[in-house]
């Protein structure tokens, strides 16, 4: 049986890279709502190894989109 505990340094890491781009709020918001998919009746840190790569890729997924968002909105505000 395949063992593997997401490391706790490792979601800090992830978590900080969120709410200094995102703000405390959002940034958790769109991590807890990200992470739903894999953790509906475990924790993070019960993820298979498998189950950890997916969270983690679909992590990254939200937060390029998310940032791109987050640009595009700063560019019009000085345009205007």
């Amino acid at each position: 049986m395949e063992v593997n505990l997401l490391e706790i340094r490792k979601w800090n890491e992830i978590e900080k890279s969120f709410t200094d781009k995102f703000g405390w709020k959002e940034g958790l918001r769109l991590m807890i709502t990200t992470s739903k998919e894999y953790t509906s009746n475990k924790s993070v840190y019960e993820l298979s190894m498998a189950e950890e790569n997916r969270l983690i890729k679909d992590l990254r997924k939200t937060y390029t989109k998310e940032a791109k968002c987050l640009e595009k909105g700063r560019v019009k505000q000085r345009e205007s």
